[in-house]
This record gives C-alpha cells, sequence and structure tokens, in this order.
C-alpha cells in the first residue's frame, strides 16, 4: 500500500523551513558573536580614550607649572622629578594660603651692578620667588611589588623656610612597557634639554590594553639670559 500526499507542496516546504531555521541560527550566532566583539571592541576603545585623557590632563598641569621656572631645573638621577623656582608666589600666613601677584602686573629691571634681568610688581618690589617641586612618587619603595611601577604626580609648593604645601595633580599613573634592556619604563621621566625641559608620559594601566606616551619639550616662559 502507497500514500500519497495530498499536498505535493508539504515536503519542500518543511525542507525550507528546516533550512531557513537554519539560517536564522547561524544569523543569530554571528550575530550575537559579532554584538559580543563589538561590546569589547567599545570597551577596550574606552578604556583607551580614558588613559588618553589621564595622560593629557596630567601633561597639561606639569606643562603650565614648569613654563612659569624662572631659573635652570634641577632634575632628579633618576628623572622622575623636577625642581624650579616660581615667580610671583607667597605665602599667606594669615589666610593660610599662597597667593600670586597678578602677572599683568610685573615688570622687567635689569641690574648693572649684576648684569642681569629681575622682576618687580607694580609699586616697585621685586618679586617673590618660590620653590617648586613636581615629582611621580611610586606607590611603594620595594621593587618587587606591582605597585612600585604606578606612582602619583605631585607638585609641592614652598618658600624655603616653614611653609610648604603639597597637592596631588594625578593618580594611578604607570606603564607595563620595558626599555631594550628589559628594565619597566617610568610614568614620568624628565629631561634637561638646553633652556627646555622634555618631558615623557608613559601610560598603560592594564597589559592588554594599548600603551600611550606623549613626548614634549617645555619652554620655560620666564627664563631669562645672563642669570
Amino acid at each position: 500500500m502507497q500514500f500519497q500526499s495530498n499536498n505535493p507542496q508539504s515536503g519542500a516546504t518543511l525542507i525550507e523551513i528546516l533550512i531557513a531555521s537554519s539560517v536564522f541560527i547561524v544569523v543569530l550566532i554571528l550575530s550575537l558573536g559579532a554584538a559580543t566583539e563589538f561590546s569589547d571592541y567599545g570597551k577596550q576603545a574606552d578604556a583607551d580614550a580614558g588613559i588618553q585623557l589621564d595622560c593629557h590632563r596630567a601633561f597639561s598641569r606639569v606643562e603650565s607649572i614648569l613654563r612659569q621656572g624662572w631659573t635652570t631645573p634641577v632634575i632628579s638621577s633618576d628623572g622622575t622629578s623636577v625642581e624650579v623656582e616660581v615667580l610671583g608666589y607667597e605665602y599667606d600666613s594669615v589666610n593660610e594660603t599662597w597667593q600670586r601677584i597678578d602677572p599683568a602686573t610685573w615688570k622687567r629691571q635689569y641690574d648693572t651692578s649684576t648684569a642681569s634681568y629681575y622682576f618687580v610688581d607694580g609699586d616697585g618690589f621685586e618679586l617673590p620667588v618660590a620653590n617648586c617641586l613636581v615629582e611621580w612618587q611610586r606607590n611603594s619603595t620595594d621593587p618587587n611589588s606591582s605597585d612600585y611601577y604606578f606612582g602619583k604626580l605631585i607638585c609641592t609648593l614652598s618658600d624655603g623656610g616653614v611653609n610648604s604645601t603639597m597637592w596631588t595633580l594625578s593618580e594611578n599613573l604607570g606603564t607595563f612597557e620595558t626599555h631594550e634592556n628589559g628594565d619597566r619604563k617610568n610614568a614620568f621621566e624628565f629631561i634637561l634639554s638646553g633652556k627646555s625641559i622634555e618631558v615623557r608620559l608613559h601610560m598603560q594601566r592594564d597589559e592588554n590594553e594599548v600603551p600611550y606616551s606623549i613626548r614634549s619639550r617645555i619652554q620655560q616662559r620666564n627664563f631669562l639670559d645672563g642669570q
């Protein structure tokens, strides 16, 4: 006995449904895979953007400070700190804060006895000078600790006496990058280059992230010849 189908298209329709279902499942899997990949890429892009923002913010703060330098910079042996003298800053012991004399009132004078320049304020008084230390300070002093390669950027302003104030400019600065000899790079490196300060900033908070670097020379705005 043979069975005949009343609908000769039913078999073909079933196959089409199965094929369509298979294609749908494949497309769904590919779509989910692509969505996951784009999600991971988005997270990575966000992380990179965050690192770049932190780098530029830290560099901008360092630049604004070092441009006010008055004397030849003093850089530490490991290149992680730089000290300069800055003009126009004095400590207000009454309000316990630092005040800066308006640069618009500054006037440059020449001392014939010493053959050097100096600045005075609007009333003719010589501008006060403060010591400014910009330093990348490690989170740990133990070279075997992972915190040793990360640290914060600090700025300390002092008048050479008892008055000294420290600010944190940026935190969690570090990198997993290494030099050719295998040594880890410091997050901040200061190098004296003529009358300029070369600043190198390296950032990478995770080994899987793409490292980001900034390298630039900062010219001290108030540096004068013949000092």
